[in-house]
């Protein structure tokens, strides 16, 4: 899981110092973005978790020692950007579900618990730093609700994750290309806790996972 951690850490750290260094570029330039442009995007995104078991119960009795991991997975996000003034912009993001596999670890090992589809509904308000050139980075703080589809058993039967709510960070930039087009690429950090509910055999099973996924996006842009 180490190896997990620090791989989001340093892609997170280099593109929120690239992003910082660029914001101390001339405040004055000319904008980029327009008080009631749109700006669509789509990209191909990564999604990388970090995870925690923080309890777990069957029976009523407590497992010890329990924990689980998550893959990661690949999908495919979208987001929709409409600007308040030349910097600031209310952020909309969402996508194809990831895809999870919960698998036992420690106490659990070698058991697969369940399936699921998930992922995050975000609102976002977005900062856009003037630079005074075709390079656009931006920041973000917002809210987002996390979806969970198609859960499917394994191990536990009638398996099921409830839908939460997480705070969501962000940080990214836009290169333009040509015309109204943009490459873009962006991470955004979506903590939450999600409660599982299932049944082992006759015992009902209760836990609290607590899920720190890194969404890392890179594609395309329209500005219109």
């Amino acid at each position: 899981m180490k190896h997990k951690i620090n791989r989001k850490l340093s892609i997170v750290t280099f593109f929120l110092l690239s992003s910082a260094a660029a914001s101390l570029a001339n405040a004055q330039s000319e904008p980029v973005y327009s008080r009631g442009d749109w700006v669509i995007g789509l990209n191909a995104t990564r999604v990388l978790t970090d995870e925690d078991l923080r309890s777990a119960a069957a029976g009523g009795a407590p497992v010890p020692n329990a924990n689980l991991s998550i893959n990661d997975d690949t999908t495919v996000s979208f987001d929709v950007s409409y600007f308040l003034s030349n910097q600031v912009a209310f952020n909309v993001f969402g996508g194809i579900p990831a895809s999870a596999d919960l698998r036992g670890e420690e106490s659990l090992s070698g058991l697969f618990l369940g399936q699921t589809d998930y992922g995050p509904m975000i609102l976002s308000l977005q900062y856009h730093v003037l630079t005074g050139s075709n390079f656009s980075p931006y920041f973000g703080a917002g809210v987002g609700r996390i979806l969970f589809l198609n859960e499917k058993d394994r191990v536990l039967t009638d398996f099921d994750v409830e839908d939460t709510w997480a705070p969501a960070v962000q940080a990214g930039f836009r290169w333009k290309i040509r015309n109204n087009w943009s490459a873009n690429f962006d991470v955004r950090y979506a903590p939450f806790k999600a409660d599982i509910t299932g049944n082992l055999g006759p015992a009902p099973v209760q836990a609290k996972v607590r899920v720190n996924p890194t969404i890392v996006g890179i594609g395309v842009a329209y500005h219109f």
